[in-house]
């Protein structure tokens, strides 16, 4: 006996294949949060860098007062933010008691300008042997000529010294002349007074003087 054969058309099932929208939805979606992390962790190695490049905040005491601040670099410094140093130069050099001045004023002035302050007043600490306190508060300050590493200051202060017996004040006009030498441990910087000069009245108020008779005869002002 033969047997019969017959043929018949099969449908594949659809779950044997893959869907390609969903394949490249899944591929977007992977892609995409690649890209969120890499951005995050790009994000956050920047943070990590400014972080590590801020300059930290300082703070200390200065005159009695809290102060605090962020560093700068060198070439914000001018001249002018000196100003302070040099005005402590002069009060310091003229400030003593019994027992002379502090010897790290030698550090901010040359000994030619120390030397003749000292002998000025040598005899002081003999006419209070109970002891005495001298001390220059500079009241105003008019700088004359400055260049780089050089300046010219007048000051107006007032002087004062008191002791168990008497006290006395009286104004004082100097001229200083400070220039930039080496540094040293305490006077970094190396702004050294090497030039002192006594002042009359007159001579400190030279300039409103003449500016005030050109003014009473009508003169033009002085260029």
């Amino acid at each position: 006996m033969s047997a019969k054969r017959t043929w018949s058309r099969t449908r594949e099932s659809a779950a044997f294949f893959l869907d390609e929208d969903a394949l490249l939805r899944s591929f977007c979606l992977i892609a995409a949060s690649g890209v969120c992390l890499l951005a995050a962790l790009a994000w956050g190695l920047w943070r990590l860098r400014s972080a590590a490049l801020e300059p930290p905040v300082f703070v200390g005491i200065s005159h009695g007062l809290l102060f605090s601040g962020r560093p700068e670099p060198v070439a914000s410094v001018r001249d002018d933010d000196f100003d302070r140093q040099l005005i402590d130069t002069v009060e310091v050099l003229f400030t003593r008691t019994e027992r002379g001045l502090p010897p790290e004023i030698a550090q901010f002035c040359s000994p030619d300008v120390v030397a003749a302050v000292e002998q000025a007043y040598a005899g002081s600490g003999g006419k209070y042997p109970a002891g005495y306190v001298q001390t220059l508060a500079l009241i105003e300050s008019r700088t004359v000529a400055s260049r780089p590493g050089y300046r010219k200051v007048d000051y107006r202060g007032l002087l004062s010294s008191r002791s168990v017996a008497a006290g006395q004040a009286s104004p004082v006009y100097l001229e200083c002349t400070f220039v930039i030498g080496r540094p040293t441990a305490l006077n970094a910087v190396g702004w050294r007074l090497i030039r002192l000069e006594a002042l009359g009245r007159g001579d400190y108020y030279r300039e409103e003087r003449e500016e005030g008779v050109r003014r009473r005869l009508k003169l033009p002002a002085n260029p």
